[in-house]
C-alpha cells in the first residue's frame, strides 16, 4: 500500500503521525557494524546514479534525511553554471502560475471517479489544456498543486523534500495501522524504521537469499503448469489467468523475504490445479484469509473519512469492525510466529551466524534507546507493510509483462535470445545485476512505465513555499504526484501508449535526456551536457524524477531493486521454459490495453488470459 486509492483526492485526509525517536540500533550481522550500516545508507541518498542492476541492491533516496534540503550534486551544478529553472508551464495571460478554477476541478474529479484509472486521468487532462504543473483552486478542500514536469517533481521529491515528506494517506489506512509501518508513520519515527528495513535489500547475503527463493518458487510453478499442460488432452495450448498465478507465486516469495513465512500457496495451486485438492485449514489459512479479506475491505474503504470510520465502528454499521478484526488476526497469528523467529535468531547468533536471511531477522536484532527490542506491535507494522507493498505490485508487473510477451512476436524472440545464451541453467539476479539479461529487464521497465503499479503518490505541504513553477503554497496543501500520468506524459515519451522496451536502451536514454536537457538547458551547447549526463543517468537508474514506478524521494519505495530483479528472473523463467501467445477469442477480447483498475494498486477486474505451452527442453539445453 504505497500510495492512496486515486479517488482519496476528493475528499478531506487527516494529516499527521507520531513524532517519536526510539534511538533506534540495528545489530551487527557478520561483519557489519552499526556505524558501517549507517554510513552505506547515507553514502547512497543519491540513488538516481546506481544501476537497478547494481550488486548491492536497492537503496532509499534521500535515506539519509540529515542531508535533505541540499541540493543534489546536479542541481547544485545546474545552479553554479547559470542554467535556467524548469521550463515554464505556460503561465496564464498575465503571467501568472497556470491554475484550474474550482468548476473546472469538480467537473475533472467526476470525470476521475467514473473512470477505472482515477485521478491520473485528470492530470493528464489538465497537463494537454494547461502545461505540466497546474494549480487547483479546490472549492472542498486544500490548495492542490498537479504536477507532472519532471524538474519539478525533483524539487519537491529531492531538492526541498524536507517540506513534502509527509504522504496524503487515506483515513482507514491510518485508523487500523494506529501510524505505524514505514507506509504510516512519519517523522524520526519512519526515518529510524525506513533504514532499518532497506537494510536487507542492500545485503549481499540477503540478496542472494531472497534470489533463491525467487528462483524456487517460479520454478515450482512452472513445473505446475508443465503437468497441467501434460494433463490437457485437448492438444491445444494450456489457457491460464496469469493475473490469479502471478498473485500465488509472489505472495509466498514476500512471505520468505518479509518474514521468513512460507504461505505455500504455490503449494495450494498444484492441488488444485493438478488433484481438484481445495487444500487444508490451518494457520496458514486463516493468516491467508485475513490478508485478502484486508486488502478487499481496505479498498473499499480507502476514501471513507476518519470522523465516519469511527461512527461506524461504534455503531457497528459498515465493514469497520471487520477490518478490525482481519487486523486483529494478523497480529495475533504475526505476533505467533515472531516469537519464534527470535528464538530462531537468538539460537543462530549463538552458533554465531549473524547473517540476515529475511527482513524480520533485522528487527528482531534491532533496539530501542534503552537497549530493549522492539515491540511486536512495531515489528508487524513494518512487515504487513513490506507484504501489502510487495505483494499485489510484484504480481500486477509479471502479470503485464508476460501478458505483453505473449503478445508480441518480436519480444518474445529477444527475451528468448537472451536466455538461451544461459545454456539452460535457471536465470537468476546475478544474470540480471551483470548484464546477461539486459532486455528482458527493458520488458519489465516499459511495463513498470506503462502501467505503474500504483497511479499516485501524493505529497503534503508541510510549511509554506513557493514551487520553481510559482504557485505558491502553505501548511496542508496537496501536492499530486502520479506514476501512471508521469508514464504517459507525451511531452517526456514519444507516442506513450505504444509498448517498447526499446526505449529503455542506452541510445533511447541518451536521447531521451537530449531532449529533457534541451528543456531545460535552452540548447546552449555549454550547459547541454551537464544537464543531459545528469538526465541520463537518472533514467538509466530507473528511479529518477521522469521514471517513477516506485514513487521519488525520501518516500520511494525500499523494495523497487528488488521487486526489478524479481520479477525480470521471473518472466525470464517462465519464457525459458513455455512458448507463450494469446489466449483465445472468448477470453482475450482485448487491444493493446489491458483492462485495468486501481484501489490500492493496480488491479485487472477481468483477470488476464494467455496460452502457455511447454516447451521440449529448457532453452539453451544441450
Amino acid at each position: 500500500m504505497c500510495a492512496g486509492r486515486s479517488r482519496a483526492c476528493a475528499r478531506g485526509v487527516r494529516v499527521g503521525g507520531r513524532e517519536r525517536s526510539i534511538g533506534l540500533r540495528v545489530e551487527a550481522s557478520g561483519a557489519e557494524t552499526e556505524a558501517t550500516i549507517e554510513k552505506e545508507v547515507a553514502s547512497r541518498t543519491a540513488v538516481m546514479d546506481a544501476s537497478p542492476s547494481s550488486s548491492d541492491g536497492d537503496v532509499e533516496e534521500g535515506a539519509a534525511e540529515d542531508a535533505e534540503g541540499t541540493a543534489c550534486p546536479y542541481t547544485a551544478t545546474k545552479q553554479a553554471l547559470g542554467l535556467a529553472g524548469p521550463p515554464p508551464t505556460r503561465p496564464d495571460a498575465d503571467g501568472n502560475p497556470a491554475m484550474i478554477d474550482s468548476k473546472s476541478f469538480l467537473k475533472s474529479l467526476l470525470k476521475a471517479a467514473q473512470h477505472p484509472v482515477g485521478m491520473p486521468i485528470a492530470m493528464l487532462d489538465w497537463a494537454a489544456e494547461k502545461g505540466e504543473c497546474v494549480g487547483i483552486k479546490n472549492a472542498i478542500g486544500p490548495f492542490c498543486v498537479s504536477i507532472l514536469d519532471p524538474e519539478i517533481v525533483e524539487y519537491v521529491c529531492f531538492t526541498n523534500a524536507k517540506n513534502y515528506r509527509l504522504r496524503m494517506l487515506p483515513d482507514a489506512f491510518r485508523y487500523v495501522i494506529q501510524n505505524k509501518g514505514i507506509t504510516g508513520s512519519d517523522g524520526q519515527y519512519n526515518r529510524e524504521h525506513r533504514m532499518m528495513c532497506q537494510k536487507p535489500f542492500i545485503n549481499s547475503f540477503s540478496l542472494t537469499q531472497f534470489s533463491s527463493t525467487v528462483e524456487e518458487r517460479i520454478a515450482y510453478m512452472c513445473n505446475t503448469w508443465r503437468q497441467a499442460a501434460k494433463m490437457d488432452t485437448t492438444g491445444k495450448p494450456m489457457e491460464i489467468n496469469i493475473d490469479n498465478d502471478s498473485q500465488q507465486v509472489t505472495l509466498d516469495i514476500i512471505g520468505k523475504v518479509a518474514f521468513a513465512f512460507d504461505f505455500e500457496r504455490c503449494e495450494a495451486h498444484e492441488a488444485l490445479t493438478l488433484r481438484g485438492d481445495e487444500g487444508k485449514k490451518d494457520n496458514i489459512s486463516k493468516l491467508l484469509a485475513a490478508y485478502n479479506g484486508s486488502s478487499e475491505i481496505m479498498g473499499e474503504l480507502f476514501i471513507t473519512p476518519g470522523p465516519i470510520l469511527k461512527l461506524q465502528n461504534f455503531l457497528g454499521l459498515g465493514r469497520v469492525r471487520e477490518l478490525r478484526e482481519q487486523y486483529d488476526i494478523l497480529e495475533s497469528v504475526g505476533s505467533k510466529l515472531m516469537g519464534e523467529r527470535r528464538v530462531v535468531v537468538e539460537e543462530r547468533m549463538k552458533n554465531g551466524d549473524n547473517e540476515d536471511y529475511c527482513l524480520l531477522d533485522v528487527l528482531v536484532k534491532a533496539k530501542d534507546a534503552d537497549g530493549n527490542p522492539l515491540p511486536d506491535a512495531d515489528l508487524w507494522g513494518d512487515i504487513n507493510d513490506v507484504m501489502a507493498a510487495g505483494h499485489r505490485t510484484t504480481a500486477s508487473n509479471f502479470t503485464v509483462n508476460l501478458w505483453h510477451a505473449a503478445r508480441h512476436e518480436h519480444i518474445q524472440r529477444k527475451i528468448e535470445e537472451e536466455v538461451a545464451a544461459l545454456g539452460g541453467r535457471a536465470p537468476t539476479f546475478k544474470d540480471v545485476q551483470e548484464g546477461r539479461l539486459r532486455y528482458t529487464e527493458r520488458v519489465v521497465k516499459e511495463s513498470l512505465r506503462k502501467y505503474a503499479p500504483i497511479n499516485l503518490f501524493p505529497r503534503l505541504a508541510e510549511g509554506p513555499d513557493t514551487l520553481p513553477s510559482g504557485h505558491q503554497v502553505k501548511e496542508g496543501d496537496f501536492i499530486l504526484l502520479s506514476t501512471y500520468a508521469m508514464g504517459r506524459n507525451p511531452r517526456v515519451w514519444e507516442d506513450p501508449l505504444k509498448f517498447d522496451p526499446d526505449r529503455f536502451t542506452d541510445e533511447n536514454l541518451y536521447a531521451q535526456a537530449e531532449k529533457q536537457a534541451n528543456a531545460v538547458a535552452r540548447n546552449d551547447p555549454a550547459k547541454l551536457e551537464i544537464a543531459r549526463e545528469r538526465m541520463r543517468r537518472r533514467m538509466a537508474a530507473g528511479r529518477d524524477f521522469t521514471y517513477t514506478p516506485f514513487g521519488a524521494g525520501p518516500r520511494s519505495c525500499i523494495g523497487g531493486v528488488f521487486a526489478l530483479l524479481s520479477a525480470t528472473t521471473m518472466l525470464a523463467t517462465t519464457v525459458q521454459n513455455f512458448k507463450l501467445s494469446p489466449a483465445g477469442d472468448k477470453r482475450d477480447k482485448l487491444g493493446d490495453e489491458l483492462n485495468i483498475m486501481y484501489d490500492t494498486t493496480i488491479c485487472f477486474p477481468e483477470g488476464v488470459w494467455i496460452n502457455l505451452e511447454p516447451r521440449d527442453a529448457p532453452l539453451g539445453a544441450a
